[in-house]
């Protein structure tokens, strides 16, 4: 080893040699203690407070320590000090008033640095002294639970808190209901020790009494504390479990009162909760079958008072009260309104025109008499004594006149119903019948005057009666009593019900397939007699002799009329049973020659159709509906144009009985028929089987789909008296899919329809069907005015702008649809009549045909500009139906209208404290002049509570008085306030006023002054 780096080596331990003591004296562990766990704040007690220190195991000695500690909480001496053989320093801590963790700091110093440990003292405070702090709500519901929170201090303003030793805060309460009581408590009204808690609190959880009122309330605090006392006060504010309803007068099931306009109904309900107490402050809505709504809240007694009325019309009313708190919670009543004297009566008759009883030995009119108070109210149990007078006929002869319930009775009685209508059955008279009878008229019209007498008031109303077609006819309005400038609904609504409303004649041309495959036996005994069987089958639902005509087409390789329309079934019959069947199915000329003969030769005024049978698929002169090519139809066409040709170079396309291919359609195109008839208007080459001439040439069509060469088309071109409806029916074979979708789209497009029948029995019900469907039709084209130019009020006639105006209402007015028993025939819509109004107040409707089991009708709206009974329509209201030929009158339609129509709905109160003050000057001692401003629009009695407080939470009741204030006004109330027994401060005051039909209202006033002049009351509680 080289000698220099064994002479540093040496040097190097003599260093770490001498360094080593100092070293020794750096301490690793610092631990601080304190001779007792808890000191008291202001105590003659002290804390020896001992810092260790230590390097590992080893006790440093000599080491320098400082003790310091925040002065708030107390003292620490000495300062400083040095650390012994054991290592421990050791000073004295001696508190101060303030309580709570006293942060002493130990700093302990040694060559090269330093060590910072800190430690907390506790504190506790010392014995209760006073009460720091009270906290509770003034008011609370009743049965339910409410903290009251208690804060101690000790005599130098610490919390009394329950860190160290928890001290007790005992809480006793009193009630006038005896079920008050803590949380905790062994039973009601026990006292109950509560300890305070870290923070200081001692927070007693009160029941409240079930029953309303004041809870009284002792806490004993330890120590030297006093009792505190206070109240708070039980309020039934909980959910509604129950109501009572009282309504007053109550006399009646159901009560009632006149509806005159004035009188009316009280109603006072009276919410509880489920401790039995009156809940105030709680909504109760007030609902009505008219839709009339009113939300209320109870007063302090649990109540809601209304009244109900006073009205002009009579009826009865369900009105039903329900807790918005609980929907369970809830009744109804129902009241009437009646009516008063009679004074009036109206006299209708529906219908007023009927068919006379020789036409419908059924045809019966109810005539009512309609008695009335001065409000238009109907009465009941009034006698009204009916006759029929002045019977005419013209040059018609009766057989029978009309009378009331029995022959030969020309006068009855009836009495006023609930509604106030005395009804009797008016039967009318009866013509001659023989047609043969020299004195027959087919078209004869009796009339007569029933008159209704009821009391000194006499009404007349003529009736008739008619033996031919007619359309009925009702009216409706609504409300039947209305009052000036209101508005009314009137409905008129047209029926295809009425006696004898004829179909339209029928001409149908049967279009039966005599192909080769019709002789199938598949069928007993084969299909072409199933077909005649199911076809004169039909021909005897037609009504030939009167009305129907029925033509006959047949096709095979062809199609030829066998049968021009006649009206005889044995003639028709006879050309069906000659059928034989030979032949390809040419359907598309059947259907050519069969439309285009009913259009030539049907009534302009006949329902017109044809009905084709098939038991195959077309094969010969191409698809019905013009699909494809279309080729010509014959030499004439081609000869007219190029007379220089040879006729087999002039030769239509060769048509044969072969199968039919839909993916290269083709028809047989027709020049005869009108236009549009689509063009030949394009050169094709066909193949025709000519030895001599071969191939030919000849120009087709390619439109003739969307032109009259499509059947569907041509049966619903030109007049619309000329559409024919096709009906197509598959019969036995099942036809080709393609086949069925076009038929059906032949039939529907021109109103009928495509069915398919499997044999005899199925085909006899699609011809009954058929024949059905063809006999609904009314034909009566019918026009309807009303016109409002003379409308009668109270019997005289008056410009009908000076009794309505016209109100446009979308939706409502004017409101027009027509229906039968299944589906809408015009779908429901509004117009606005205002333009025609202004015109000339009439208002007209083209109705247009109107069909058997159909309905039209339409609703208007009217505002009744005068008072008085009005017949609505004017004298020109008329319906003119069959083309023109024949008129009909509106019938009487009576609306009351009166100027002072009082119908009041749900009322109540409403009440208002206002500007509450002092009216004298301060300091208060004997008496605290007050006054208030107190407003009440109820009819019941007001109380007024007067409450003082002046520790910010409990309201101590003072006094109460009633008040004379009427309904609607404003009065000034003035109270002196006796504060001689009241501990001096400075109070709140605050008034609070109750009614049972009205919310309660309060206000608060602060009175700056001083107040009072004695010792503050306590309350003993056992």
């Amino acid at each position: 080893m080289n000698m220099k780096y064994w002479i540093f080596g040496c040097l190097l331990l003599g260093v770490v040699m001498l360094t080593s003591p100092a070293g020794a004296q750096v301490p690793d562990q610092v631990g601080i203690t304190g001779s007792t766990a808890w000191l008291v704040a202001g105590g003659d007690g002290s804390a020896e407070i001992t810092a260790t220190v230590q390097n590992g195991s080893t006790p440093l000695a000599g080491l320098d320590v400082a003790f310091s500690v925040d002065a708030a909480y107390g003292s620490i001496t000495p300062a400083t000090g040095v650390t012994d053989a054991n290592g421990r320093a050791t000073a004295t801590f001696t508190p101060g008033t303030l309580s709570g963790d006293a942060p002493i700091t130990v700093r302990v110093t040694y060559p090269g640095g330093e060590i910072v440990r800190d430690y907390l003292q506790q504190i506790d405070h010392a014995a209760p002294y006073a009460l720091a702090g009270l906290s509770y709500a003034s008011e609370a519901t009743v049965g339910e639970e409410t903290d009251i929170v208690v804060r101690l201090a000790d005599r130098y303003g610490n919390p009394v808190d329950g860190r160290n030793a928890a001290e007790s805060v005992v809480f006793g309460v009193s009630s006038a209901g005896g079920t008050a009581g803590f949380v905790n408590g062994e039973a009601y009204e026990t006292p109950v020790a509560v300890a305070v808690d870290a923070a200081g609190d001692a927070t007693g959880t009160l029941r409240v009494c079930e029953r309303a009122g004041e809870n009284f309330i002792v806490i004993d605090s330890p120590g030297p504390i006093p009792d505190t006392y206070i109240s708070i006060l039980g309020v039934a504010n909980g959910t509604p479990a129950s109501i009572i309803s009282v309504v007053s007068p109550s006399t009646g099931s159901p009560p009632s009162v006149p509806a005159d306009g004035t009188s009316n109904f009280s109603f006072t309900y009276t919410l509880y909760d489920r401790y039995g107490n009156p809940t105030e402050g709680q909504q109760l809505r007030i609902t009505t079958m008219g839709g009339e709504d009113a939300v209320l809240t109870t007063s302090s007694s649990g109540q809601v008072a209304i009244t109900y009325g006073p009205k002009d019309t009579t009826g009865t009313v369900t009105i039903t009260a329900t807790a918005a708190a609980n929907a369970s919670v809830s009744v109804s009543q129902e009241v009437a309104f009646t009516s008063t004297d009679p004074v009036n009566m109206l006299l209708t008759a529906s219908p007023q025109t009927m068919p006379s009883r020789d036409a419908r030995p059924d045809s019966v009119a109810l005539v009512r008499a309609k008695v009335m108070d001065i409000k238009g109210n109907p009465v009941s149990g009034e006698v009204v004594e009916f006759a029929i007078a002045n019977i005419a006929c013209g040059t018609s002869v009766l057989v029978e006149d009309p009378y009331f319930t029995s022959p030969s009775k020309q006068t009855a009685s009836a009495q006023t119903d609930e509604d106030g209508y005395a009804t009797v059955r008016f039967y009318p008279g009866s013509f001659i019948t023989d047609r043969d009878n020299p004195a027959w008229n087919g078209t004869a019209t009796g009339t007569c005057t029933v008159r209704a007498e009821w009391g000194n008031i006499s009404r007349m109303l003529a009736v008739s009666w008619k033996n031919y077609p007619y359309l009925s006819v009702e009216t409706f309005v609504e409300p039947e009593t209305v009052a000036v400038n209101g508005t009314i609904d009137t409905t008129i609504r047209l029926r295809g019900d009425g006696w004898a409303l004829q179909p339209d004649p029928i001409d149908v041309v049967l279009v039966i397939d005599r192909s080769g495959s019709m002789d199938g036996t598949d069928l007993y005994p084969s299909r072409m007699a199933a077909a005649k069987n199911a076809a004169n089958e039909f021909i005897g639902r037609m009504n030939l002799d009167t009305r129907d005509r029925v033509a006959l087409v047949s096709f095979a390789f062809d199609a030829r009329l066998d049968q021009g329309l006649v009206d005889d079934a044995g003639v028709i019959q006879s050309a069906v049973n000659a059928l034989h069947a030979n032949g390809a199915t040419n359907m598309r000329q059947a259907y050519y020659e069969a439309i285009k003969y009913l259009k030539g030769n049907g009534r302009p005024e006949a329902v017109k159709a044809v009905i084709l049978m098939s038991d195959g698929n077309w094969n010969y002169h191409g698809s019905p509906l013009a699909a494809g090519t279309g080729y010509p139809d014959s030499d004439t066409y081609l000869s007219t144009r190029y007379p220089s040709y040879p006729d087999a170079i002039l030769s239509g396309y060769p048509w044969s009985g072969s199968s039919y291919s839909f993916s290269s359609e083709k028809y047989e195109w027709y020049s005869d028929l009108p236009d549009p008839k689509g063009t030949l208007n394009r050169w094709l080459k066909w193949y025709r089987y000519d030895p001599v001439n071969g191939d030919r040439w000849g120009k087709v069509c390619d439109d003739g789909q969307f032109t009259n060469q499509n059947m569907s088309v041509y049966a619903t071109s030109g007049d619309a008296a000329e559409n024919v409806r096709i009906y197509s029916i598959g019969f036995a074979s099942n036809l080709d899919d393609n086949v069925e979708r076009d038929l059906t789209v032949l039939s529907e497009a021109t109103g009928g329809k495509y069915v398919w029948a499997g044999n005899e029995d199925e085909l006899r019900q699609v011809y009954t069907d058929i024949a059905g469907e063809l006999k609904t039709e009314a034909g009566v084209n019918t026009q309807m005015s009303v016109c409002f130019e003379n409308v009668e009020v109270n019997g005289t006639p008056k410009n009908g702008a000076d009794v309505f105006d016209y109100v446009y209402a979308e939706g409502s007015s004017t409101r027009i649809y027509s229906f039968n028993n299944t589906v809408d025939i015009i779908p429901e819509y509004t117009r606005d009549d205002t333009s025609a109004w202004q015109n000339d107040h009439t208002l007209t409707f083209n109705v247009g045909t109107v069909r058997l089991n159909q309905t039209w009708e339409t609703t208007f709206r009217l505002k009744v500009l005068v008072d008085g009974n009005i017949n609505v329509f004017g004298s020109g209201s008329t319906i003119t139906f069959n083309d023109g030929t024949d008129t009909l009158d509106l019938p009487d339609l009576f609306v009351t209208a009166i100027p002072d129509l009082n119908n009041t709905g749900v009322g109540t109160g409403s009440l208002d404290i206002a500007n509450l003050r002092c009216t004298g000057s301060g300091p208060y001692l004997d008496f605290l002049p007050l006054a208030w401003d107190l407003t009440y629009t109820g009819v019941d009695e007001v109380t007024e509570e007067i409450y003082c407080q002046n520790d910010g939470v409990s309201w101590i009741y003072a006094a109460s008085k009633t008040p004379e204030v009427a309904g609607g006004t404003t009065v000034t109330e003035n109270y002196l306030l006796d504060v001689r027994n009241l501990p001096p401060g400075e109070y709140s005051i605050r008034v609070k006023a109750t009614a049972p039909d009205a919310p309660a209202d309060q206000e608060t006033l602060d009175v700056a002054d001083w107040v009072g002049r004695g010792e503050r009351p306590y309350i003993r509680i056992q």
